[in-house]
Parts: structure tokens; sequence; C-alpha cells
């Protein structure tokens, strides 16, 4: 029993009202009488009767009056400690009275002695009442034969019947020090005694009653009547443990024999005789014996009846052998048969016949449906002339063929059992419903016939998987084509892009080469001629004034500028061919004219050899840092201008970047194309054309970095062939 938690304000409070309010001590049985709804308020009372039990590790009294008795809880540390309360003693409680596990519980504040008064003399029950559990707390006797007497711990625990069904006494240790109720408890099995003491009911988690417990805990109070005979001259076939007899038995052993088809050791056999079988649970008094029973072993077996099953069946039994037949043999009958056999005996009241088969060893043939594996072993459900079947099997039996494959044939030996259901429309005591099958090791299943391996449905899961990878085959196929194709036009593309790209440069370079050549021929020289003229002007010896003489001067200084400048353009046009030269040696001749006479230092930085490059490629690329090492000078104004060329064979691209530390830009806001500017617009171009990739930034006060990345490709030499070879021309003298 739980106890109640009560603060100690609360506990004030009660006992107040319970002295204030309870002007006469409340009779027993008219409180644990509450109804639950008011027992939930824990109303407070005040009870008064005598102690007929002292439970000291519970911390709990058992106290009856004339009317009824009721358990007292006096918690852990207590008003009172159980130890100075002796059995016999007349108390007056006062506390909350609740629900408690079974019956009503009173939760004591205060308790007050009021002398030793003496135990009354236990009162002979009423079988039906304290079966029922109405004798909860009071102090009774009741006659019962004892089925089963073990020891638990230091205390001895006795199975009795009485009025056909079941409660239990307990023996405390002390009793059974004092001898009772003796050393040998199994010739106590099946003796009639009386028994005496208070009663605690063993309930549910529902607060219903199972069974009475009976604490006998006074030696006085434990009597044998009649001693028990385990075996005797008179048994009963096996057949008719549960039949009609004239003579009434009671709750006595009754005695019987049958040939052993199946034995859990120490728990249970399974008994036959013909078509009849027989369930024998063995009693305590049989735990530690060694004795084996083997199928075929015929035994003599002492028990009680348990008419609780659908069929009758033996407990607490004592088992002896008298003989050895040779292995049982199986009953060969269709489950179908089973069935229609018993539903034939239920519908027409009368027996089975030749029996029901419940309980005997049987074997069949059936197809496996599905292996369910279980908590103990597993399930076979197999499909037998129509019926199904359940097969029950334990670990070892059932792990070697847990993989069968359904639809194999299989012969199945087992213990039968029959489940019976019951509705309006069914016999009096139910129908058979189905058939269930225990085999006793794997040597009682047998495969027969395995299936085909081709069955329907792995048949359809191959067509559904074949078509599967067939659709998944053609569309995968026609999505390579297009990817193909798509690849195909992007790779026309790019050769297109690249072929023209070295068509251009090379069409660029025959015009800007005949440009030069045109310019050294006509302006250059005209410039040049004109500057002699001017040098002459001034060398004469005719007098000019100073104002004459200043604007030629001038005049010759812009002649001599105009001639550096065309002098640079012819060289500049002209400065584009390798001549045979890699990429990077030709990038260095053109930083080495470009920086003469400049004040900005210009590195050059190459990683790779460059050998391999068309040249279409590589005058791009030299193309582009001529322009962006021109526009830096001319518009930035820098100190430093780096040239970083890298050949990336791994990635197959070719980076060329050329940064400066001069005035920078806004990137976007330069001037272009509409303002006469073409430089940066055509390095984008001339990268875009060789399908790569061109990049410009830069920010005022910060410099300058352009970079262009291009692809190499494989066909690129076939491109290079194509074009027609570069007349070259002589270089102009200055």
């Amino acid at each position: 029993m739980g106890a109640m938690v009560v603060s100690p304000f609360i506990q004030a409070v009660a006992v107040f009202l319970a002295t204030a309010v309870a002007a006469e001590v409340d009779p027993i049985a008219r409180m644990t009488a509450l109804a639950p709804i008011t027992l939930a308020t824990r109303p407070a009372v005040t009870v008064r009767g005598t102690v007929i039990h002292v439970d000291s590790i519970l911390h709990e009294l058992i106290v009856e009056d004339d009317s009824g008795g009721v358990v007292v809880d006096l918690g852990a540390g207590g008003n009172e400690s159980a130890e100075a309360i002796a059995v016999g003693e007349e108390v007056e409680i006062t506390g909350l009275i609740g629900p408690g596990e079974y019956a009503p519980i009173v939760s004591a504040f205060h308790l007050e002695s009021r002398g030793h008064r003496g135990l009354p003399p236990p009162k002979r029950c009423d079988p039906e009442a304290f079966l029922a559990g109405s004798d909860h707390g009071r102090l009774i006797e009741v006659e019962g034969i004892v089925q089963q007497a073990w020891h638990d711990e230091d205390r001895v625990l006795l199975e009795l019947e009485t009025a056909g069904r079941l409660f239990t006494a307990e023996i405390p240790a002390a009793v059974v020090a004092a001898g009772v109720p003796g050393p040998d408890l199994q010739s106590l099995v099946d003796a009639v005694v009386i028994v005496a003491g208070p009663v605690k009911t063993v309930s549910n988690t529902r607060g219903e009653t199972l069974r009475p417990r009976v604490i006998v805990d006074r030696a006085e109070w434990f009597t044998v009547v009649s001693g028990g005979v385990t075996f005797t001259q008179s048994a009963v076939p096996l057949e008719s443990i549960g039949s009609f007899r004239p003579s009434f038995v009671g709750g006595h052993r009754i005695q019987t024999f049958g040939t052993v088809i199946h034995a859990v050791p120490g728990r249970l056999l399974h008994l036959q005789n013909g078509h009849h079988g027989v369930t024998v649970r063995i009693g305590a008094e049989a735990e530690g014996v060694d004795e084996q029973f083997l199928p075929g072993d015929q035994v003599e077996v002492a028990g009680f009846i348990d008419r609780s099953g659908h069929v009758a069946s033996i407990r607490s039994a004592a088992v002896r052998k008298f003989g050895h037949g040779g292995a049982p043999l199986p009953l060969t009958v269709t489950p179908e048969s089973i069935l229609r056999v018993n539903a034939a005996s239920a519908a027409g009241d009368i027996q089975a016949e030749p029996g029901d088969f419940e309980g005997c060893l049987v074997r069949t043939k059936g197809q496996l449906i599905q292996a369910q594996p279980t908590v103990s072993g597993g399930v076979f459900v197999i499909r037998s002339a129509g019926t199904i079947v359940s097969v029950e099997a334990n670990a070892a039996s059932f792990a070697p063929f847990e993989s069968m494959a359904p639809g194999t044939l299989l012969e199945v030996t087992g213990v039968a059992a029959i489940d019976w259901g019951a509705s309006l429309e069914s016999p009096p005591g139910g129908a058979p419903e189905r058939i269930r099958l225990m085999v006793r090791s794997a040597d009682d299943l047998r495969v027969l016939e395995t299936p085909s391996w081709w069955t329907p449905a792995r048949l359809l899961v191959g067509l559904v998987a074949t078509a599967m990878i067939l659709t998944t085959a053609l569309g995968w196929v026609a999505l390579l084509r297009r990817q193909v194709a798509a690849q195909q036009r992007l790779l026309a593309a790019e050769m297109r892009s690249r072929r023209d790209a070295a068509v251009e440069f090379e069409a660029t370079l025959r015009e800007r080469t005949r440009l030069a050549s045109n310019l050294h021929d006509t302006l250059q020289q005209t410039i040049l001629g004109i500057g002699y003229q001017l040098d002459a002007c001034l060398t004469s010896g005719g007098k000019a004034s100073d104002e004459t003489k200043r604007h030629v001067d001038v005049a010759r200084r812009m002649v001599s500028y105009a001639a550096t400048e065309v002098q640079g353009a012819v060289w500049a046009m002209r400065s584009l061919s390798l001549g045979g030269k890699s990429l990077g040696e030709a990038l260095r001749d053109l930083v080495v004219r470009v920086g003469e006479g400049r004040d900005a230092k210009i590195t050059v930085g190459v990683e790779g050899a460059f050998g391999d490059l068309p040249e279409f490629v590589a005058g791009n690329l030299l193309l582009i840092g001529q322009e962006a090492v021109h526009n830096a000078l001319r518009h930035g104004a820098p100190s430093a201008i780096e040239l970083a060329l890298v050949d990336d064979r791994g990635e197959g691209r070719i980076h060329l970047r050329v940064t400066d530390n001069g005035r920078g830009f806004v990137v976007g806001k330069q001037q272009g194309a509409n303002e006469g500017h073409f430089g940066l617009q055509g390095m984008r171009e001339r990268t875009e054309r060789l399908g790569g990739t061109f990049t410009i930034a830069s920010r005022p006060g910060e410099g300058t970095v352009v970079e262009a990345t291009v692809a190499r490709r494989d066909y690129d030499g076939q491109l290079d062939d194509q074009p027609e070879p570069v007349r070259r021309v002589p270089t102009p003298r200055p």
C-alpha cells in the first residue's frame, strides 16, 4: 500500500477537524463503504479497533472492529512506529481515509493506545464472500486443499483450493522458524488444512480482486485436517479426467497415465492416449529434479484438474515413469478433418469420435504462405487442403527454415491445439476456428518440394524490371544523342569562331604590314623631308625675324614629334609577327621595345613553354598584351607594369594578366568606341573570338588589372595552317 503524502499544515487542520467534528468513533465498515467520490476528498475520520497485524517494513497496521477491518498507514517516521504497537492492542486512530490499491486505507495522523485487549477468535469465513474479497482486513479462518507448497526466501507460500477457487496462504519467517508447517512441504500437497489470519487481497492495476491472501502469522493458526496421498491404485484413463463421475472428489488430485509426446523439462508434459491428448503442468515439487522425460516414456501423473481452458488439463502434478514404448507415431490427419470432427461434435452435443485430436501428435502437409519471426521463435503459416494452419516453433526450430520461399511444400509434425470462438450463432461452448501445431524440434519440419524460382510474382517483377531498363536505356540514348548533337553544335560554333579569329588575324597582319609599308614609304618620308627643309631654313644665311625663327622652331619640333609617332605606329604594326619565336619570347621583345625611353619599369613573368601554341592564338594574345601596355602608358602614367603569362596544361587554358600601378579609372565610365577609343573593345572581342573570357578591374588611384584567359584546342594546329602565309617586308629604316 502506498502512503499518502500530506503537508504538516493539512495534517494539523485534519487532526483539529477530526477532533472537533467526530463526536463519536466511526465504525470501520461504514468508513470503508464510503462512495469513491467521497473517498477521493479524503475526509477526516476517527476509528477504534484491535490490531490484528503489524507490518514493520511497510509501516502498516490492520485494525478490526466488530463491523469490519481496515489497513492503516503509519507512514515512514509517522506518529507511532510499527514496532511500538503490539498485536491485540486496542487503538484509536485519527486520520484521513482515501482510496487504496484495493480497499480504502486510513493515513494516520494521531494514534492513541487504549491498552491490550487480546485478539478476537478468527471468524469462520463465508467462502463466497471470502473469494470475492469482502473479508479484506478481517481475521478469518478457512479450510482448503493444498495444491502447491514452496519456499519464497525465508517464508512459505501455499496455494489452496476452496469452493472450486484458489487462494494463497502466507506463512511468515517467524512461524516457519517455529516449525510450521514442517520441513516436508510436498507432503502437504493434496492435504486438507485449516488456515487463519488477517486477509490482504491481491489485486490488479484496476483495483480488481485476483485472489485473497491469508497471513498465517501464528503457529496455532495452521492445522492439518488430513494428509495428502500422491499416488493411489485408482487411476482414471487419460481421456476421462474431466468426464462425468458420480463420486465427488472436490479439489483433490486425480491420477492418470499416458505416453509422453513432448516434454519441457521442469515445466510441462504433453501426454497422449489414442486420439486424446492432455497437457500436464508439473508442480513446484518437481523443480530442481534431474529426471528427464523423453517422447515415448510411459508415465503416471497425479495432479489437480484445471478447467480454465476449453479442454481439461492437469496442473501442479507429480510425475513418475513406469516404462518406455518407443517414439510415438503421429496421427496422419488433415486440419480440415480436425475442424470438421469438432464442429460436428459442438453442433450435435455429442462427443467427438474417434477423438478431438486436441493435444495429440499429428502430421500433415501444406504449402508455406509466410514465415514470421516472434520473440520466442517464429510462426510458419501454411495452407493445408484449403485450411490455414499456424505452425509455432522455438528459436532453434525456426532458424533453419526462416528463409524458406513461399510456396514450399512442407510436411509438419506437431502437437495440435484448436482455437475456439464463441458468438451468438455458434453452439454453446463456441465453434472451432483455427488449428495450431507446435513443433517439438527442427526434425518435425521436412521440406518435400521447393517452388519454381519463376513464380508469377517474380516473372511480373522481371518483366517490369526489363521494361524499366529498356525504357531507361532508350531514354538515355535519346538524351545522349541530344547532348552529343548539342556538343557538336557548340564545337562547330567554337571551331568557326576560332577559324574566323585565325583568318582575321592573318588578314589583319597583312593589312597592318601593308599600312606600315605605305606609311614608311609615303607619310614618314614626307614628314622627314619637311623636317629637312625646316632645318635648312634655320641654318641658311638669310635673315629672318625672331618671330619667324620662333615659329619655324616650333614647326620643326612638331614635325620631329610627328615623325617619332609615325615611326612608332609603323613599328607597332610590324611587331605582331612572332618570327618563329614563342609567345613568351615575343612578349619579352615587345616589352623591351615599348619600354625603351620610358620612365615606367615593365617586367614579364612567363610560366610554360608555349612552343606548340598556334600562331593565330599567340598573335592575338600578343596583340592583347601590346594594347594593354600601350593603354597603361598612354592613359595611366604608371611607374611599373607587370605582365604574367601562364600556360595551364591541366585545365587546357592560357592566362595573360597585365597589371599597372597607374592612376586607374572607374570601370564602365571609361571612353569607348563612340569616343574613338577602341582598345578595350578590341581586346575583349579578340578574347571572345578565341572562346575565352576577358576581365578588367580598376579603381581611381589604385591602378588597373587586365586579364584574358583563352582555351587550348586540339584542332588549333589545323586552323593555323589554313590561312595564307603572311608576306614579309623589310623593316623600314628610321
